[in-house]
């Protein structure tokens, strides 16, 4: 889990709700891998938000789109790509989907 202060400290973890709201939300699956470069300012905002679904299961999207800044976006692109990363554990002979990280800004 990646602690992040957004309107509240919140906690990224992405679990399985996590991952079928984003599939519902762009269409995508996480399971073919994450690169930030090559995602729409949507796509990213639905990855943020469907880590905070374990926590809170009633915030919204639009809601979640609402208690972020666009200063608080470089911090939580490197917090939602550490949350991903260790979402999907290496199993034997697997490596874990490809995360390419947000450039730094």
């Amino acid at each position: 889990m990646v602690t992040v202060k957004l309107d509240k400290e919140r906690h990224l973890k992405l679990a399985l709700r996590g991952m079928v709201a984003f599939e519902e939300l762009t269409g995508k699956n996480l399971l073919n891998g994450v690169d930030f470069t090559q995602m729409t300012m949507q796509e990213v905002a639905g990855l943020m938000w469907a880590c905070l679904l374990h926590e809170d299961k009633e915030l919204t999207f639009d809601v979640f789109l609402d208690i972020v800044n666009l200063n608080d976006i470089p911090t939580l692109s490197d917090a939602v790509a550490r949350c991903v990363t260790e979402s999907f554990p290496e199993s034997k002979g697997k490596k874990r989907p490809l995360v390419a990280k947000p450039p730094s800004g």
